[in-house]
């Protein structure tokens, strides 16, 4: 069996059963509200619109996907029956931006349905597609564009770290050579008491 939560109404819900029936429940009472014979096989999945209230979409084994109205939770009403062809119908699920995009799976692949065209199921919630296509416009958000600021300050400090490593390499050898030849250079002075002694031992 399965149980879907009527967003649009907290107090109700849906079910469908392995025998293809479609029953719908106020939690304020003990009996279904309704019990009606949906699919000829098992009601796999069902799926509600995100914004179209009532809009309610189930599948099942018998390969068959169905637009239900059931805003008055009295009685369903078929609004569209569709085949998709791809074997036994599996799971379903509403789309969360697009009021009438709805994707479904089965024994072979999954399949994209939209009835945003379809005028039945458009005239049936009185939903039209200029208004579905503005609302996703501005829904849609804008693509933001690189900042090339930051980029250029990157690209910027990164040259004045390189510039500044070279300076201090090229520093550091200058020192090093310069210590390298004052040490070369530079002559042991003997004391003076040491060179009158090395002379006066020459005379003798």
């Amino acid at each position: 069996m399965q149980v879907l939560w009527d967003h649009h109404d907290p107090f109700f819900m849906f079910a469908g059963t392995d025998g293809g029936l479609l029953a719908c429940i106020d939690v304020r009472s003990s009996s279904p509200v309704f019990t009606h014979t949906a699919h000829t096989s098992a009601l796999s999945s069902l799926a509600l619109s995100p914004s179209v209230s009532g809009c309610l979409v189930t599948v099942s084994d018998d390969q068959s996907m169905k637009v239900w109205d059931v805003r008055s939770h009295s009685c369903p009403h078929l609004v569209r029956q569709r085949l998709c062809k791809i074997g036994a119908l599996h799971c379903a699920a509403a789309c969360p931006d697009e009021p009438l995009v709805f994707c479904v799976g089965g024994d072979f692949e999954m399949k994209l349905i939209n009835f945003h065209r379809d005028e039945t199921v458009n005239n049936r919630f009185n939903v039209s597609d200029v208004n579905l296509t503005d609302n996703t416009a501005s829904r849609s958000p804008s693509p933001e564009k690189p900042d090339t600021r930051k980029t250029k300050l990157v690209r910027r400090s990164s040259a004045i770290v390189s510039k500044s490593d070279k300076r201090q390499n090229t520093d550091h050898k200058a020192s090093c050579e310069s210590k390298q030849s004052a040490v070369g250079t530079s002559k042991v002075n003997r004391p003076k008491r040491l060179k009158n002694k090395d002379k006066k031992s020459a005379k003798s």
